[in-house]
């Protein structure tokens, strides 16, 4: 992704917002979810629009404050993959609603002796169970995100094709 992004103004989806934009993304109905919130249908696609607009926004400034060169993005799904000059690494930016911008960085790590273990485990799970995925339990986190990451990618087909 290229050219230059300006960020005037950028906030986070409200919590509303972000129960509907992951309901969305689990494949939800509009219908279900406007009746099981209470709201109208029309309700639902406008702030499911708000929410994609504002995750695009917070994972492209995430990006370019991290100086991560952007592969692929899915405001839909609250991912973006891309690649660090400066760590040498592929990154993957993830929106969550409990946990909000991620970041992580693909690497091989000590996983035992490092003080962000429970963080990281905590972190991988949470986002294993938003996305619907199976995760083995008792790994390292890199090898939890490395199962985690791949299946995310093979569901939206980015091996093959490049998503904005």
């Amino acid at each position: 992704m290229e050219g230059s992004i300006t960020f005037p103004h950028f906030r986070y989806p409200t919590k509303q917002q972000g129960i509907i934009w992951l309901k969305r993304r689990q494949k939800i109905r509009p219908a279900q979810i406007a009746e099981e919130l209470k709201v109208s249908r029309p309700f639902v696609s406008k702030a499911q629009r708000i929410a994609e607009a504002r995750i695009k926004k917070l994972l492209q400034h995430a990006a370019v404050t991290t100086r991560i060169q952007l592969r692929h993005l899915s405001a839909y799904y609250g991912i973006a993959e891309g690649y660090s000059p400066a760590h040498q690494s592929e990154v993957y930016l993830v929106y969550s609603p409990k946990l909000g911008v991620q970041t992580w960085f693909v690497h091989k790590g000590e996983c035992g002796s490092c003080t962000q273990l429970s963080e990281c485990t905590k972190t991988l799970h949470q986002l294993a169970t938003e996305w619907e995925i199976q995760v083995l339990k008792d790994s390292p986190p890199t090898d939890i995100a490395l199962q985690l990451f791949t299946t995310i990618k093979r569901r939206l087909k980015w091996n093959t094709q490049k998503d904005q």
